[in-house]
């Protein structure tokens, strides 16, 4: 019985022997990679298992082996999952500052470690922070300013940096509380200046948030402009039906013309457009954009403007008040002349019939005026005209005679009433006077007015045109 314990305990101590013989014991402590970043106060620490120790651990133990002693390479890549299965942890990793103790501890998978007969020492240890700098702070208001650029009400801001601020750009942020563009002069533009202290304190710098105003100065007066100054309006037509259209040659040919931004940054529009009369009021309204003025430094003002009209043919509805003489005087010399001939051919007698007179005749003629119609197209009384109705006496003694062709013989008498109607056609043709025309003509002739107005006002009349009887004056009226 003895001599069995005795045995058991031998058996017992050989196999302590054989498991510590064949186990590895590793310092935990010496695997960790430990990383410390920053400045003092704003240290970073990161811990990790050294790789680098790893590797050369394997390698060494390797190139001790044997290149058949497969089991001694199967226990070594055991070994080598078991260290990598180290997790280490640290109680405090930011905000680190010089002389801060820092506990690290480290954590592994046991059953791996197991099998690979792996034991680990120094799993919990202590780590003092040091070699960390001093951070000097970045006065931030001295280095950030703005520019404004532009014209007044139209400006622009843009950052302008210098010293730390400008050599650190990334490491901040700049946040514009309100409007950085359409600024005028006496505005105020506040920005926030916000730094990333970990990208800072890790060269060695730090700063504060901050909030910056600053005045806008400097920015461009907008010249103003007159949109009316140089546009032209053109009146065109007769009174009462009159058009406009502009005339915008004196204007800047980029402010009435499209560019490549679609259509004119000024556009010009008139109401209203047709049926005008002189002294007619026409409201012209300008629609311009404002962003296409303003980014060329200038700012329009009025954009309505109201015209008289002006210069349109005056053509009167009658021709009341209005001295006919002129007209009677421009045409006394062709229409005495234009008489003589027509009684001198017996328009007065039955011989006019035959063409070339036939009889000659010593004759006593009253003529003058008994009627005058003037009429005019309603829709346009630049179409228009003045009809002279002359009334002709006549008395005669037949001196001669072509025998046989003749109505007549030697010594007869003949008395007639003539009636002349002559056509000036389009009165104030170039120009607003009576004596302007543009033809002059006999129409017809009859010995009975009746018939000869009634023939007149079938051929002139007519629907839309207008026909009034106008008073003769007494210098051309029939005696």
């Amino acid at each position: 019985m003895k001599r069995t314990l005795v045995l058991i305990a031998l058996i017992a101590v050989l196999c302590m022997v054989v498991v510590a013989c064949s186990s590895h014991s590793f310092d935990a402590k010496e695997l960790a990679s430990i990383n410390v970043t920053g400045a003092n106060g704003f240290g970073s620490l990161v811990v990790n298992l050294d790789s680098e120790q790893l590797n050369s651990l394997i390698e060494e133990e390797s190139r001790a082996l044997s290149d058949n002693d497969e089991q001694a390479f199967k226990r070594l890549f055991q070994r080598e999952a078991a260290i990598n299965s180290l997790i280490y942890e640290a109680d405090k990793t930011v905000n680190l500052k010089n002389g801060d103790e820092i506990v690290i501890r480290a954590e592994y998978d046991e059953k791996l470690t197991k099998s690979a007969g792996v034991r680990f020492r120094n799993l919990k240890y202590k780590y003092v922070i040091a070699g960390l700098r001093e951070t000097l702070p970045i006065d931030v208001s001295n280095n950030v300013d703005l520019t404004f650029v532009g014209f007044n009400g139209r400006g622009v801001a843009s950052l302008s940096l210098s010293g730390d601020v400008e050599q650190y750009r990334s490491g901040f942020d700049f946040v514009f509380t309100g409007a950085k563009t359409k600024l005028s002069n006496g505005d105020l533009v506040e920005v926030k200046v916000i730094p990333n202290n970990d990208f800072l304190t890790g060269n060695g710098k730090i700063a504060r948030n901050a909030t910056l105003s600053f005045e806008v100065k400097g920015l461009i007066p907008l010249k103003s402009i007159d949109l009316f100054k140089d546009l032209v309006l053109v009146f065109d037509g007769v009174s009462d039906h009159g058009i406009v259209s502009f005339d915008t040659t004196r204007l800047p040919v980029e402010w009435v013309e499209a560019g490549s931004w679609g259509q004119a940054p000024v556009q010009y529009m008139a109401v209203p457009l047709a049926d005008l009369a002189n002294g007619d009021v026409v409201r012209v309204e300008a629609s311009v954009d404002e962003e296409w003025f303003a980014e060329r430094g200038l700012k329009t003002g009025q954009v309505i403007k109201e015209f008289s009209v002006s210069g349109l043919k005056e053509y009167p509805r009658n021709l009341d008040n209005i001295d006919l003489m002129p007209l009677f005087d421009k045409i006394s010399a062709r229409l005495e002349q234009d008489l003589e001939e027509r009684l001198t051919h017996n328009y007065w007698n039955d011989d006019f019939r035959t063409g070339e007179p036939v009889s000659r005749w010593e004759y006593a003629e009253r003529h003058g005026v008994s009627k005058i119609y003037y009429g005019y197209k309603q829709s346009d009384r630049a179409q228009n005209f003045v009809t002279l109705i002359y009334k002709v006496t006549i008395e005669g003694l037949c001196q001669e005679i072509t025998p046989y062709q003749s109505a007549y013989l030697d010594g007869d008498r003949e008395s007639a009433t003539l009636y002349l109607a002559y056509v000036v056609d389009d009165i104030m043709y170039d120009r607003s006077d009576i004596d302007d025309f543009r033809d002059f003509n006999l129409k017809f002739h009859s010995d009975v007015e009746l018939e000869l107005i009634a023939r007149f006002k079938e051929q002139y009349g007519g629907a839309g045109v207008q026909i009034v009887e106008v008073p003769v004056p007494e210098q051309v009226r029939y005696p």
